[in-house]
C-alpha cells in the first residue's frame, strides 16, 4: 500500500508532514497539493527563492516521490507534470488511520487514556466533540 512506505519512518516529534516526509518532500507535497499539479520548474521557482536549492535537487525529490507512488508524472512537451495520487485530506486521513490503528492494536488503554487527557487539556470543545461522536456511534448500534 502507498502509505506503508511513509509510515514506516513516522517521526512523532516532527511538525506537520515532516512526521512522514523529509523536510523538502513535505514542502514539495504542500506546493503540489495546493496547485493540483506542477512541473519541476514551477516547484523549483518557489523553493529556490526560499531555500536556494539547485534545480536538480528539486527534480530528484519529485522523482523520488513519484517512485514512492505519492506523485504521478505525465509527459508534457519536454517536461513532466506531476500530480498527487491522493488529495492532502486523503493522505492525512490515511496517516491518522495507520498510526492510530498501530497504537490501538498494541497499546489501546494508554493510547485512549492519553488521547482523552490531551483533548481535555488543550481544548474542552474537542473533548465535547469526542463525547458527541461516542453518543452518535452508540445510537447507530456501535457498528
Amino acid at each position: 500500500m502507498l502509505l506503508k512506505k511513509f509510515i514506516s519512518d513516522f517521526k512523532p516529534h516532527k511538525m506537520g508532514y515532516t512526521k512522514v516526509f523529509g523536510e523538502l518532500e513535505a514542502e514539495v507535497m504542500k506546493l503540489i497539493w495546493a496547485a493540483g499539479s506542477a512541473t519541476v520548474r514551477e516547484i523549483y521557482d518557489v523553493i529556490h527563492q526560499e531555500k536556494g536549492l539547485a534545480y536538480t535537487t528539486v527534480m530528484t525529490i519529485m522523482s523520488r516521490l513519484a517512485d514512492k507512488g505519492i506523485l504521478r508524472k505525465q509527459p508534457q512537451g519536454n517536461a513532466f507534470v506531476y500530480f498527487p495520487e491522493v488529495t492532502e485530506k486523503e493522505f492525512a486521513d490515511m496517516v491518522v488511520t495507520e498510526v492510530l490503528d498501530g497504537l490501538l492494536d498494541e497499546f489501546a488503554e494508554p493510547a485512549i487514556s492519553h488521547m482523552i487527557e490531551k483533548l481535555g487539556s488543550e481544548d474542552i470543545s474537542r473533548l465535547e466533540r469526542l463525547e458527541q461522536i461516542i453518543k452518535e456511534r452508540r445510537l447507530k448500534g456501535g457498528s
